[in-house]
């Protein structure tokens, strides 16, 4: 039945980087940059760190390193974790940190699991000189009656030495329902997409449109069948830069 298979998808998706990233295992920098920062390796969740070559820039590669500000067990066999945030770009030849940013308590994972960091390379073209990067961070709920899921979007762009944030976790992908774990259930997933709108400017950067795909299912037992009824929507807003980020 299709909406086991898309919890199935939902649950693969949140395991998995894109292909071109490197974890803390393949990485040749990361010890080198953990000692600029003063943190031992043991500091940081080696689960999540994940690590990208900017495809603009092939000397500069960027690093997301989630160190531990809380690491306790919950007593149900899962882990409590606050995690701050370094995000680095350096130099592929020297091993240098050019720009960084660093969040206090930057992500939770409890009953909503934090299940993946992933760098995305998009063309996030905000002026003729200025491309952001994005960090997706995606959490998975544990309920199966209540099965959820949903992903963060924050983009990056270099300032000087450092990197600045100017869009905060805003969230492109949402699933979420309730089922009898047979058939009977309702369901609702929200995707997103963004496009960089070249031909509207505010605060001289592009503005953002956002563009929804809202797809409610509604599952009812039919004799000894499980019929699925589907309804698609759609929804558009723009996001603009207001000098700090985008609202």
């Amino acid at each position: 039945m299709r909406i086991f298979s898309l919890i199935f998808l939902l649950s693969l998706s949140c395991s998995y980087g894109f292909s071109q990233e490197r974890n803390i295992e393949s990485s040749v920098l990361a010890k080198n940059i953990f000692a600029q920062l003063k943190l031992k390796q043991g500091d940081v969740n080696e689960e999540l760190y994940v690590e990208k070559v900017l495809p603009n820039m092939k000397s500069q590669t960027v690093m997301v390193i989630p160190k531990y500000r809380k690491n306790e067990p919950d007593g149900y066999g899962n882990y409590y974790l606050e995690l701050d945030a370094y995000i680095i770009i350096t130099d592929n030849t020297n091993g240098k940190i050019l720009y960084k940013y660093y969040e206090e308590n930057a992500w939770t994972s409890d009953a909503s699991r934090l299940s993946s960091i992933t760098i995305n390379t998009g063309l996030f073209n905000l002026n003729s000189e200025t491309r952001a990067f994005g960090i997706n961070v995606s959490y998975q709920g544990s309920s199966q009656p209540n099965p959820n899921h949903h992903t963060d979007l924050s983009l990056f762009v270099k300032s000087n030495q450092s990197l600045k944030k100017v869009l905060s976790n805003y969230t492109t992908e949402t699933f979420g329902g309730e089922w009898d774990m047979k058939c009977v259930g309702e369901f609702e997933q929200v995707s997103s997409t963004i496009i960089v709108d070249k031909k509207r400017k505010t605060k001289n950067f592009n503005d953002l449109i956002i563009k929804d795909k809202i797809t409610k299912t509604i599952n009812t037992p039919v004799n000894d069948d499980c019929i699925e009824k589907e309804t698609v929507s759609s929804k558009t807003l723009r996001l603009k830069f207001n000098g700090t980020e985008y609202k």
